[in-house]
Parts: structure tokens; sequence; C-alpha cells
């Protein structure tokens, strides 16, 4: 009888799965583990695309429909200095009290109040929302990333693969699903906002005013708008996109226990260290050379959201064209997202990044001696599809440069990435009303120059060094 099961033990074994952790794991137990995970990744994935197909469209779209007094992008700078102050302290607070589950639902509510201000666009209705979803966007992606990382690390328990290549692999499902958004956001509002739903508005006569000649108070330049009508029909229906990406949240993401997570350690954070920490980092050297293509990734960013769809798409083209061409800046984004993944491996860091200022230094020049006209207006296709491969790059590369050179501080070095790319946008935003475009131009070169310089003279000092291993202060 003991023979038999010592057997019966024996045969079960053969098919047992040996964890990461060396741990035997029934295969029936471990296929359903991982199927319950990979339900949490997509779900988590679809969340993000319902709601940033809502946001990045609104906010895309803030320095045409809402051009009086600046508004949109006062609404823009508003929601960055609003993030600075949340990133600190309210992601370890609420993902603390709520848990990961009810602080991402909560934060897309966040989300939702500032999309339904544009409905009816005041100071009075559009900042406080702008305020509102700072609060909510630190805790929103950080409780995002603890997912993931979570979900990640207990499905290389039950795979057997390497914990770190299930993250990464986890994080790329994710991106790939998240910034599809950002297409059909766009899809959406060139669908809506058709040319012939635009009444009772004067459209640019002479667009050579347009471009790099568009200055604040200029009375020659007239932007296309869109009827009220249409605007509540976009509004509603981005309204209902995050509300939906919520309502995926709220009803098919799984507890910890049910998934079998184990909380990580980013949780448990004390809010005051981690600013101190963030402070202290500022005393590495190449913390602060870093910085100013940091805020780079903040500037160019603010730059094609707010002034390229201002000044160059709606001024020429129209309102209604925001989409079509933003469209060709997605995609442009996503796919070089994943090409210079791959193409990093062959060439290695430096000639990534040398590519994407390349990029950056010919459109910022096209855009500077350009000559607006409507025979030439496929330029601006270009210019989306050379800054979306550009934007690629710094999205991607910068985060990876971070992980190398702080290794041994990834917790302080990514809070300073995240409070100086912020510290970009508000800056941007926050001049974007009072610059002429040639003048903003200007600085984007000037942007970039200092910041390659920075990124250069961080590569010369690794080149100088026996160990990449860098001690964090």
């Amino acid at each position: 009888m003991s023979d038999e099961k010592t057997n019966q033990e024996c045969e079960k074994g053969k098919d047992a799965i040996v964890s990461n952790a060396g741990e035997a794991i029934n295969p029936e137990e471990a296929k359903k583990a991982k199927r319950i995970i990979l339900k949490n990744l997509f779900t988590i994935g679809f969340g993000w695309v319902f709601l940033f197909t809502a946001y990045s469209s609104i906010a895309n779209l803030q320095s045409s429909l809402n051009s009086d007094d600046g508004l949109g992008t006062v609404s823009l700078s508003t929601i960055y200095v609003s993030l600075i102050l949340s990133c600190i302290f309210l992601p370890t607070i609420l993902i603390k009290k709520f848990g990961v589950k009810w602080t991402i639902f909560f934060s897309q509510l966040a989300y939702v109040l500032y999309i339904g201000a544009n409905i009816f666009p005041r100071y009075y209705t559009l900042v406080p929302g702008a305020i509102i979803l700072g609060l909510g966007a630190a805790p929103l992606w950080t409780a995002k990333c603890t997912f993931l990382t979570d979900l990640g690390t207990n499905y290389a328990k039950y795979s057997g693969e390497s914990t770190e290549v299930v993250i990464n692999r986890f994080f790329g499902i994710f991106f790939a699903m998240f910034q599809s958004g950002n297409i059909w956001g766009n899809i959406i509002s060139s669908t809506i906002l058709k040319p012939e739903l635009i009444e009772n508005s004067t459209f640019v006569s002479n667009i050579s005013f347009c471009g790099s000649n568009d200055c604040p108070g200029s009375e020659s330049v007239e932007i296309k708008k869109a009827q009220k009508s249409t605007v509540y029909i976009l509004c509603g229906i981005y309204v209902s996109c995050a509300l939906f990406a919520a309502f995926l949240v709220l009803t098919l993401i799984d507890s910890y226990d049910k998934i079998g997570l184990v909380h990580s350690k980013e949780e448990n954070k004390n809010p005051i260290k981690l600013l101190v920490n963030t402070l202290r980092h500022l005393r590495n050297k190449n913390q602060l050379l870093i910085i100013p293509l940091t805020m780079w990734s903040g500037f160019e960013q603010a730059f094609i959201s707010a002034d390229f769809t201002r000044s160059f798409i709606s001024c020429v083209k129209g309102v209604d064209f925001v989409g079509y061409i933003m469209i060709c800046y997605g995609v442009s984004d996503t796919l070089g997202s994943y090409g210079f993944g791959y193409v990093i491996k062959f060439v290695g860091r430096i000639p990534c990044f040398l590519i994407a200022a390349g990029l950056n230094y010919a459109t910022i020049l096209l855009m500077t001696f350009w000559k607006p006209n409507e025979e030439s207006s496929y330029i601006l296709y270009i210019i989306a599809i050379l800054w979306g491969l550009s934007d690629a790059v710094w999205q991607t590369q910068i985060n990876a440069f971070y992980g190398v050179i702080f290794q041994s501080s990834e917790e302080a070095a990514f809070s300073n990435y995240r409070l100086w790319e912020s510290l970009g946008f508000v800056i941007a935003y926050a001049y974007s009303n009072y610059l002429c475009v040639q003048i903003k131009l200007y600085l984007l070169l000037f942007y970039l120059t200092v910041g390659i310089l920075g990124y250069g003279a961080i590569e010369f000092r690794l080149k100088s060094q026996k160990s990449v291993q860098i001690t964090p202060f």
C-alpha cells in the first residue's frame, strides 16, 4: 500500500511544473492561474485603450477647441502642475488605503470629470477638472505599474521563465495596447468633426500667418471651429469611452487574493522618504546631466499636442484635420517604439538617440522656414510622422537609459524622471499663449541641443569608467 502511494506521488511529480523558485506546481493549477493573470493583463490594457482613446484626443484638441483666452493650454499646464504635486505623496497613500484596483478605478473617474468639463469649457469648469485629473494621474500610473509588475512576477512563477523577461513582455503587451488609443481617438474626432458640420466661422483667408508666423493676439488668424452641437457629441463619445474603461476595471479586474498576487514593496513606500531620496538624488552628476533631456521629453510632447495642432494643423487645414494628421503621428510613434527596440540591439543606444535628435532638428527647421499654403499642406503629415518616430525613441529609450545608469537607485531616479518631464510640460504649456511660434521653435532647438550635450557627457563618463554600475550619491 505504501509502495502504491509512493508510485502515485511519483507519477504526479512527473507532470508537475517547477517554478522559478524551485517549487513543484500542479500543471492544471498553473494553467488556470496563468489564464486568470492574462485575463487581468488584457483587461487593464483595454481599460487604458478606452481611457486614453478619450483623453489623448481631447488633449490634442485643447489648443484648437478651447483657444479663447488660451483656456485649453492653461488647463493642460494645470494638469502637470497638479501631477508634480501628486506624484510625490498621493500614489503611496491611495494604494495603501484602497489597494491597486480601487486606486485605478477612482483615478479613472478623475479623467472622466476633465473630459466631461469640455462640454461646457470655462475657467471655472476646465481648470478644476484639470487639477483633479492631475491629482488622479500619478496614482493611476503608479498603480498600473505595480499591478503589471505583480502580474508578471506571479506569471513567471507558474511558467518557470525569468521574472524580468515576463515583466518586460507584459509591459510590452500593455504599451502596444495603450499606444493604439491615440489612433482610435483621432479616428473618432476626424469622423465627428467633419467639414460639412462646421458653420458660423470664418476660416483664415491668409494662411501665410499660420505656422511659424502665428503669434498670440494676431487678428489675422482665425481658426475654423466646430459647432457646439458637434463638440457635445464628441465629448459625449469620449466620456462614454472613459466610463467604459472604469467599468472594465470595476467588473473584470480581480482582487489580489483571487489572482494569488503578493503585494509589492512599491505599496509600502514612505512618501516623505521618497521625496527626500528624490531630492538627494540630485547630488548625482549623471542625474543633473540627464535633466535637460528629460525636460526635452516634456517640451516636445507639449509642442506637438498644443502648438503644432493649433498653429499648423487647425490654422492651415481646420480643426477637422487634427485627427487625421495626428493618426499619422500615433501610428508612427507606435511602430517606432517597436522598431527602435529591435534596432538598438544591433546599432546600440547612441545612434538611436542621434537619429531621434536629427529627426527633430530637421522637422523644427522645416517648420521654421516653411511658408504655409494649401498646395504644400502634405508637409503637415510628414512632420507628424517624423516627430512620431523621434518621440518613440525619447519615450522608450530615456526610460531605459535611467534604468541603466541608476541601477542602484531606480526609485529615486524614476521619481526625478516624472518630476522633470512634468516640469517640461508645465513650462511649455505656460508660455504657449504668450510667445510667437517662431520663438517656440528656437527654444526647442536650444532645449534639444542642451539635452543632447548632457546625454553625450553621460556617455563619455560611462566610457571613462570601468563599470556601468553608478553609485547613487
